[in-house]
């Protein structure tokens, strides 16, 4: 009986053994197996990426082209809300073109004018200009302007107080004038909630010749100015100017008198307003 145990022990153990050892045997198969793939199919490389230096200037450019139109998409202004996006004096969002663009256009202006400086007479008269603008904010302009006198209440009184004629002093009659205009500033006002009107203003700087009743008759002229202009069509204007004119004349010599009259300095300061036209038609709108 001992005997039958012993045998039976040693048939286990050996059927343990065995058994172990299929399963190392599996095991190292297995390996094999795996080894033999790797060997016969290999992983794919990974990529490498070129460095800048690497590439050539070809592609550099390509690759910064790419980076610009990325950064202009991304940059895109789509609604009012994303000009929160932009950030402060490095971005500018175009909202709208000008609404009365003067860049190669021809302006013709045509107002009445009012001397607003002379103690002795009522100065009335009517303005045409003529102006191209090479520019938005550059442009030249010809214009002439035409004066009536009437004797004011002052006028009158030195005449019958102390006989003295009104007419002996110097007045213009008429004047031409070519000016070079810079319009620097650009803006909108609005009159009602509903309503915005844009305008520039201009500063004219030139000279030409002024008609007066001196003794000269025409004396050369210097000439300075500004004024707005209101927009109120694509082709019309709203527009006013005052107007500096600085020239040098010699009255008349009294009646009688023995003193020669000598050259005075004279100036002219003249407020004008009317409507301006614009042509031909804007090209973009």
């Amino acid at each position: 009986m001992r005997f039958l145990l012993i045998i039976i022990t040693l048939f286990l153990l050996v059927q343990t053994q065995f058994a172990q050892g299929q399963e190392q045997s599996l095991d190292d198969q297995e390996i094999l197996n795996i080894e033999n793939l790797y060997k016969n199919n290999p992983p794919m490389p990974k990529p490498v990426l070129k460095t800048t230096e690497a590439l050539s200037q070809s592609e550099q450019k390509e690759q910064t082209q790419i980076k610009k139109n990325v950064e202009v998409q991304n940059s895109k202004i789509r609604n009012l809300t994303d000009l929160n996006k932009l950030a402060p004096f490095q971005d500018i969002s175009v909202i709208q073109k000008k609404f009365l663009p003067k860049a190669e256009r021809l302006q013709i202006f045509t107002a009445a004018a009012l001397m607003t400086n002379s103690p002795w007479f009522i100065n009335l008269g009517v303005k045409i200009n003529l102006a191209y603008h090479f520019t938005e904010a550059l442009g030249i302009e010809v214009s002439g302007m035409f004066l009536t006198s009437s004797e004011s209440e002052a006028a009158k009184e030195i005449r019958t107080n102390i006989k003295l004629e009104p007419n002996k002093f110097i007045v213009t009659k008429y004047n031409t004038l070519i000016d070079f205009v810079w319009s620097p500033i650009y803006g909108k006002v609005s009159n009602t909630e509903n309503e915005i009107i844009p305008f520039d203003m201009y500063f004219s700087f030139g000279g030409g010749m002024s008609h007066t009743n001196s003794r000269e008759g025409s004396v050369p002229t210097i000439h300075m100015g500004t004024g707005q202009i209101f927009a109120l069509s694509k082709s019309m204007a709203f527009r006013w100017d005052y107007s500096w004119n600085f020239y040098q004349a010699t009255p008349e010599a009294e009646v009688g008198a023995t003193a020669i009259p000598t050259k005075n300095s004279f100036n002219d300061l003249i407020f004008t307003a009317g409507v301006s036209f614009f042509f031909p038609e804007a090209s973009y709108r």
